[in-house]
């Protein structure tokens, strides 16, 4: 009986020595998963996706609006969908705010931009993708380089990267981006409303339509740019627009408004096409419907709306003949 009892003990200590080492085991195994999912877990988190970058509405509204298929894009140098680096070749100050900047083209080519398309930019910014679109001022077909005019702004992400960068730096850039259209003479006349640095898509308008060699070749399309301003020094690419007025005086028509001039010369009588004020309601006349029947407008948010409401109060139509870049 002794003996049956020894042994009984005995099976039973090893049963629970068993118990007590898988339990062991197990709480290992767990500590060891734990870790191993901490430690993948604590490792660089990827790149933001860009559904949480930081995009303007505009930009969102525009990339909407596009076309994203990639097909048939291998062999040109923008594609809608995947961005890709451009270099810095040259930077010139236009303003105390204000560069011209030169980005290289690859091989000589041109960008391929439609007319009255953007380019959208994205760089990493305090941890951030942040993205925004600009229209080159290059003309479309300009082979081995494009042009972006940027105005930095206090609180502006983009514009004051692009400010520190130098010669040989670089930016991420795809497209086309946006939803305008043109056909060769589809209208008599197109009015153009800028603010600012929101003359880019209207000075490549111009320029594409005027000089280009896709669309000058028998196009009649005649323009009428109103450029507003606060002051003299705020005017940009005047040089380069004051030629174009000069090359092209029975189809471009520039007037400048400046609501703070710092000059007596400005808008004397020896300056026709100056202006002092604001666009308004009787300015807006210029770009009626029966002279203008497409009005383009490219500016801030706010002077986009009171431009629109000018040109409604004319005649106009939101969705029909104004566009808003």
């Amino acid at each position: 009986l002794s003996k049956a009892f020894i042994e009984m003990t005995t099976s039973t200590s090893i049963v629970e020595s068993l118990h007590e080492n898988a339990i062991v085991v197990i709480v290992a195994v767990t500590v060891i998963i734990i870790s191993v999912l901490y430690l993948v877990l604590q490792q660089k988190s990827p790149p933001k996706t860009e559904s949480h970058a930081d995009v303007s509405t505009g930009l969102r509204r525009e990339e909407s609006s596009s076309s994203s298929n990639a097909l048939n894009v291998a062999d040109k140098v923008l594609n809608p969908a995947v961005f890709k680096k451009f270099t810095v070749l040259k930077i010139t100050k236009v303003s105390h705010n204000t560069k011209l900047i030169r980005f290289e083209i690859p091989h000589g080519k041109t960008l391929g931009l439609q007319i009255g398309r953007h380019i959208t930019l994205r760089a990493e910014i305090d941890g951030n993708n942040v993205m925004r679109a600009y229209t080159p001022t290059s003309r479309p077909d300009q082979q081995g380089y494009f042009d972006l005019l940027i105005k930095t702004y206090e609180f502006g992400k983009m514009s004051s990267y692009i400010h520190t960068l130098k010669v040989g730096g670089s930016v991420e850039v795809r497209g086309p981006v946006g939803r305008f259209k043109y056909e060769k003479n589809s209208y008599k006349r197109i009015g153009l409303v800028a603010g600012g640095t929101g003359l880019t898509p209207c000075l490549q308008v111009i320029r594409c339509i005027l000089e280009s060699p896709e669309y000058c070749v028998g196009e009649k399309t005649c323009f009428t740019l109103l450029f507003q301003n606060r002051c003299e020094e705020d005017i940009l690419l005047r040089d380069e627009l004051d030629a174009l007025q000069k090359a092209f005086p029975d189809r471009l028509q520039i007037f400048y408004y400046l609501s703070n001039p710092q000059t007596a010369e400005f808008a004397s009588t020896l300056r026709p096409f100056e202006r002092k004020g604001y666009i308004n309601e009787e300015v807006a006349k210029l770009l009626a419907p029966d002279v203008c029947p497409l009005v383009c407008i490219c500016g801030p948010s706010g002077f986009n709306d009171c431009v629109k409401k000018l040109l409604v109060a004319v005649g106009h139509e939101e969705e029909k003949s104004i566009y808003v870049w």
